[in-house]
């Protein structure tokens, strides 16, 4: 009995049919992505000298091993039935003589799991070649690649065998040294250790497979780099531009739902206490001895059916390991922010912001310490009585503004003057806000500027500019960097005074004495000791009290010790200017712009063409010492 489609069509004409369509794609230069039948599907994203290779065992699920592959830029997944072998199979033999046609050879890893484990096993290897000669370099560094990695503290063991016929159990691999032979490419056969589900190979562990996703993809990279250089036409810049550029709309579903919850609500404005000068009024008539009682505007959310929402976002279809992290980073510090608006005003709100911020390291006290130990109380600010108002510093801003406009329109920043600044600036959602009764010395009008336009909005609208829209709303943990990179403008404009540098120092201090502890009276009369005023020890105070204790304001030194020492080392300093960005992302973006997921941003802030603050770089990058900073 002939097969039929559900359109009519034998299945025998459906698969010439599908073959004929992936050839002239692959031979056009152009992806292919197909579902096939039983759950298969080919994807690849560009034309490339190799692919990875997965076929489900037939009469079992083998739950958790096709993850493995579908990160991959070129893969085939098939079924074990025989028709879907067939038909894969087919589609195989013309994916590897198209392409091997296109650069004089062609890879093929085939992945497989071995026999179930008990818990607690390894992550353990079995590499198998296809006795080629000429493959030993790939093989020597695949199986060197998988050797490195661990999974929760295990390193992974490798074993190599010449001929599957050595492999005990025998596995079923699709095609072998014999199917290599045939179509005439390269075949290396890697058995994985199912040590990533039960042993009754019926339910995955989610930790430990995506654990092991991401460094199982790095490893084939490796090997499809070296294999590529060295026996094909084919030239990659380096080995993560071998990574996926397409990605599923699942990516694009998720990155849209999780920008849109993080720009429902602003953390900040949500914790400023309202009416700050009543509440500096009431301290003071208060002889200084009665802590500020904060009230705080209503939340224009339910954190509970946000959260609801952040956790309806399907992450499970995203197959690119990288972008998964990213995202799974992001869902998670939504989840803590979410947790401490419900818990503003409470012992709890301290908890969670140092869940969300991190510690405050000895290392990082030490430095605020050095700092106040070094500069007096008595070190130089601004000229006294040189200062300006909410409406001049406005009149500046937007000049400002008018010149990156003048670089794109898609610069659509504009700035406000608003009652939901608690003293002084903030940007958010891509505007500048200024309070009402904001005051700054004159000399420090340009350092600001440069600290929250320069950076925070040119940050913002270059990661507008970007596919993902959290580029702009930021990435987990973006806070550090941004923080950093703003202090560091202050300095390479000529900005940086004593007294600024003694502030940041402040801050860390009341950080760490309000999680020792320490209330809004106790933290007060430390900094007056350390020789601030009253109305500055206040100020640092209410920005470190506010909804319960927020431990924000160390990230400022923090960030700026990172950026420094980044610099030291030779790293660039426009690429951070990408997108609202974390430290610990700074090689993410440039493995994503290797891969053409990531494009150059379109703006550059303006002081970096000023030959005073190149001169200040060169002093950085030098190993000018923290401490310095404010003397240049």
């Amino acid at each position: 009995m002939v097969k039929l489609t559900d359109d009519g069509r034998t299945v025998a004409d459906a698969s010439a049919l599908l073959i004929r369509s992936v050839e002239r794609r692959l031979s056009a230069g152009k992806p292919v992505r197909r579902n096939l039948p039983d759950g298969g599907r080919v994807h690849v994203d560009r034309p490339l000298p190799f692919l990875c290779l997965y076929t489900r065992p037939d009469g079992t699920e083998d739950v958790g091993t096709r993850r493995l592959v579908v990160g991959e830029a070129s893969y085939l997944i098939g079924a074990g039935s025989v028709r879907a072998r067939k038909m894969s199979m087919s589609l195989l033999r013309s994916i590897v003589s198209t392409l091997r046609d296109q650069f004089g050879a062609f890879l093929v890893v085939e992945v497989w799991a071995g026999p179930n484990l008990e818990d607690g096993a390894p992550p353990a290897f079995r590499l198998v070649d296809s006795s080629s000669v000429g493959d030993q370099l790939v093989l020597d560094v695949l199986g060197k690649a998988l050797s490195d990695i661990r999974v929760h503290g295990r390193r992974a063991t490798v074993e190599v065998v010449r001929k599957t016929s050595e492999l005990q159990p025998r596995p079923r691999p699709t095609m072998a040294e014999r199917g290599a032979k045939m179509l005439g490419c390269t075949w290396i056969g890697i058995e994985v250790a199912p040590f990533y589900r039960n042993p009754q190979g019926d339910v995955v562990y989610p930790a430990v497979l995506r654990a092991l996703r991401g460094r199982f993809g790095r490893a084939l990279q490796q090997a499809f780099f070296h294999f590529a250089t060295n026996n094909t036409a084919h030239r990659a810049k380096n080995v993560v531009s071998l990574g996926r550029r397409a990605m599923v709309r699942a990516v694009w579903t998720a990155d849209e739902q999780l920008a849109g919850i993080s720009s429902s609500f602003d953390l900040l404005i949500a914790i400023n206490p309202t009416k700050p000068q009543a509440l500096w009024d009431a301290f003071r008539r208060s002889n200084y001895d009665k802590a500020p009682e904060f009230r705080y505007r209503r939340l224009p959310i339910d954190p509970s059916l946000v959260k609801r929402a952040l956790y309806l976002t399907d992450l499970e279809r995203i197959e690119d390991p990288v972008i998964a992290s990213l995202f799974r980073e992001k869902q998670f510090e939504l989840d803590r922010q979410l947790t401490m608006l419900s818990d503003r005003g409470t012992p709890r709100f301290l908890l969670g912001s140092q869940q969300l911020y991190g510690p405050c390291s000895p290392e990082l006290v030490r430095h605020a310490e050095e700092i106040l130990e070094r500069i007096p109380s008595t070190a130089r600010g601004s000229p006294a009585g040189a200062s300006v108002g909410a409406k001049e510093f406005c009149r500046r801003a937007e000049s400002e503004l008018e010149a990156y406009r003048a670089v794109s329109d898609e610069f659509t920043a504009t700035v406000q003057v608003s009652d939901k600044v608690m003293a002084g600036l903030m940007v958010s959602h891509g505007h500048l806000l200024v309070a009402p009764d904001y005051r700054s010395p004159k000399a420090r009008i340009d350092a600001l500027i440069q600290h929250e336009i320069g950076t925070h909005l040119v940050t913002y609208y270059n990661g507008k500019a970007q596919r993902f829209r959290q580029l702009s709303t930021g990435l987990a943990g973006y806070d550090e960097l941004q923080e950093g990179l703003a202090v560091l403008a202050e300095f390479l404009v000529g900005g940086m005074s004593p007294a600024r540098l003694r502030i940041l120092a402040a801050r860390v201090l009341s950080v760490r004495a309000a999680i020792d502890g320490g209330g809004f009276i106790d933290v007060f009369r430390l900094l007056c000791r350390f020789g601030f005023s009253r109305r500055t020890s206040f100020n640092v105070c209410i920005r470190v009290f506010r909804g319960g204790g927020l431990t924000k304001d160390m990230v400022y030194l923090r960030g700026l010790l990172s950026v420094l020492e980044h610099l030291r080392q030779g790293g660039d300093l426009t690429s951070l200017y990408l997108g609202k960005i974390a430290i610990q992302h700074i090689e993410i973006v440039q493995q994503l712009r290797s891969r053409s997921i990531l494009t150059a941003p379109p703006f550059v802030p303006h002081f970096l063409e000023r030959p005073d603050s190149l001169r200040r770089l060169q002093q950085v990058r030098d190993g000018l010492h923290l401490y310095d900073l404010a003397d240049q």
